[in-house]
């Protein structure tokens, strides 16, 4: 306490900050001058949806390569969490000035896509379905069109056919989610020479090494990893490796972001390993993983299966919910916690349903401006001095803060949590302090609060990709 005190009467702070007091045992309290807080309001006012948005990110250029699903089948609603969450780490990035660009990763080689193939070619012909193939209805339905345009049953033409139409589903259903890619890449077009300089490059390292027929990655920190298969096919490691110097050095991005499922995890260490050996700094590449999601039905949860036809199709889960209750609730929790989707909750329309609730704030907000439209008056601000208005000042003004500690750990949970707050101010507000009133300075003063107030819930819903109504 006698340290606090001496340091108190040594501080110098600025005139906006109001009254320090010491507390047990041994915290300096420092509180924001309420003049300072009501004269922020009309700077938020006047700087509309670009309050919160700077040019701290400078122009860098970074991709965000984000929900990249196998182009197997239709997406499940499992895979929008990792969708939302790259979309709305994009969306922060360039809230703080970073140039973005979105990209959806397309493996279109492998095993997977040749028992892709075979599945199509077998329902085509009546056929069991191959081991480990896919046996959802949606097969029934590629090989019917395909048989309809006169394709041949076979399996690698069959597979290319089902590609484009899975490819065609996926973009409508993230069009619905409010999900849009700025590119789509091919794993196809990696190996045209790339193949065999970059595994050159490693070879010359020292770090290729062949046994049992296959060509292995040597690690210096994991164990070892293969990157081309006995049968010739390079592995999902290989792919990775190229995949990222094409990022790096041939489209020469200053940063990327990956947002992975969680069990890519152990993959992580290596691609950054293998990078570092490349010359390049793997510290330019953040990987987010985005942990299962579950769906709960009353006391049902509903687990994914696309392979076995079994869970619930993102289309099927926008039909139900709609895109916005969606991005909300998955950006309530971080990305790298598991979670269980409450789908009665997603529905109700109630203060306990989160999206509700927020977007229910800003539309009583926009109400009560429009009612306030024709009132005149200046507003005299040093009567916004209740409880519940300086709470409200002082949470929109955190609104910068949020988005520039967001983009920088890459964490959009953040946006949901500070909205939340948000919204329950704005609830409390529009509760206790009557805004149009026969006192036209104080309905001024309160009209403009109103007014910074909606713009900065506005913003935040509109970086979360979440519509932000005037009725409900």
């Amino acid at each position: 306490m006698t340290i606090a005190n001496e340091l108190v009467a040594a501080m110098a702070l600025p005139s906006s900050f109001g009254r320090t007091a010491v507390a047990p045992p041994g915290f300096i309290n420092v509180t924001l001058d309420p003049a300072w807080l009501q004269a922020q309001l009309a700077p938020i006012a006047g700087a509309g949806e670009q309050w919160g948005r700077s040019e701290l990110g400078r122009g860098i250029r970074v991709q965000v390569e984000f929900v990249s699903s196998n182009p197997t089948g239709p997406m499940l609603f499992s895979h929008a969490r990792g969708a939302v969450v790259g979309d709305v780490v994009a969306r922060v990035l360039e809230a703080d000035g970073y140039a973005v660009q979105r990209e959806y990763y397309v493996n279109d080689q492998g095993k997977q896509i040749r028992l892709f193939g075979d599945s199509i070619r077998a329902r085509m012909l009546g056929e069991p379905t191959p081991e480990g193939g896919y046996s959802g209805d949606y097969v029934t339905e590629i090989a019917n069109q395909a048989r309809t345009q006169g394709l041949p049953a076979e399996a690698t033409a069959l597979a290319t056919f089902g590609i484009r139409w899975v490819r065609n589903s996926i973009e409508h259903d993230l069009d619905r989610l409010g999900v849009h890619h700025d590119h789509w890449f091919y794993e196809s077009t990696l190996y045209a020479g790339l193949n065999t300089e970059i595994l050159g490059r490693l070879e010359a390292s020292g770090r290729i090494v062949v046994k049992d027929g296959a060509t292995w990655f040597k690690s210096d920190t994991q164990k070892d990893e293969v990157v081309i298969r006995s049968d010739g096919y390079p592995t999902y490691f290989a792919s990775d490796i190229l995949y990222h110097f094409d990022k790096f050095e041939r489209r020469h991005f200053e940063r990327v972001v990956d947002v992975w499922g969680a069990d890519h995890q152990g993959q992580v260490g290596r691609v950054k390993e293998a990078l570092a050996v490349l010359g390049i700094d793997p510290a330019r590449l953040s990987v987010l993983l985005v942990q299962l999601v579950s769906a709960k039905l009353g006391k049902e949860t509903v687990r994914m299966s696309r392979r076995a036809g079994v869970g619930i199709s993102l289309r099927e889960m926008l039909d139900d919910v709609g895109p916005d209750a969606l991005r909300y609730f998955f950006l309530l929790r971080s990305a790298d916690a598991q979670m269980e989707f409450d789908v009665e909750l997603a529905r109700r329309q109630s203060s306990e349903n989160p999206v509700y609730y927020a977007q229910y704030a800003h539309a009583r907000l926009a109400n009560v401006l429009n009612f306030g439209a024709q009132a005149a008056g200046e507003p005299t601000l040093d009567r916004l001095n209740s409880e519940w208005e300086l709470a409200l000042m002082r949470i929109m003004l955190r609104w910068p803060d949020v988005v520039r500690e967001s983009a920088e750990a890459l964490e959009p949970h953040r946006l949901a949590f500070f909205t939340d707050e948000l919204a329950a101010a704005i609830h409390r507000f529009y509760k206790n302090c009557r805004v149009v009133t026969e006192d036209a300075p104080l309905t001024a003063g309160r009209l403009l609060l109103s007014r910074a107030a909606r713009i900065t819930i506005a913003n935040a819903l509109g970086v979360m990709g979440v519509k932000a109504p005037d009725r409900m």
